[in-house]
């Protein structure tokens, strides 16, 4: 009875995860983002970066990792990187590209984060200050006689 072999993607997490001297390849990380493991994938993405940073493909792949993360702000923002770099995408399937825009946006509207999350809290304290400056105009006008 054969041996069954192991999987391309743990193959290349078991020889990222030793520290082979062998650069990390897009190819790889890839692999290893369909075989969930994230980690690893982790680890292969930030090598491949630091050795490509202006590869779309290379940001692209991190906006799919951190994703899966559900890190959604900066995934979004690795998106954005990778389609300034090749606006069209064309090295990752259409459907791909759209079903992780698609998700991206809509962590956007459940989960706002950064300065954006203060949105609404800033614009009431907007509004209850300048309401509060008329009521106070108008208070103010109204002890004071009239000008002749």
């Amino acid at each position: 009875m054969p041996t069954p072999r192991p999987s391309l993607s743990f193959v290349l997490a078991a020889a990222l995860a030793a520290g082979t001297a062998q650069a990390a390849t897009l190819d790889q990380v890839d692999a290893l983002l369909r075989g969930g493991h994230l980690v690893q994938a982790d680890h292969a993405i930030a090598q491949v970066l630091a050795a490509q940073p202006d590869s779309a493909r290379a940001h692209y792949l991190d906006a799919r990792l951190l994703a899966a993360e559900g890190k959604w702000p900066l995934a979004e923002d690795e998106l954005q990187r990778a389609r300034r770099l090749d606006p069209t995408l064309g090295f990752a399937p259409a459907a791909q590209v759209q079903a992780l825009a698609h998700e991206v946006i809509q962590h956007r509207w459940k989960n706002p984060s950064g300065l954006a999350g203060y949105g609404q809290a800033a614009l009431a304290g907007l509004f209850l200050l300048v309401s509060g400056y008329l009521v106070f105009g108008m208070l103010r006008g109204r002890r004071q006689p009239p000008r002749s």
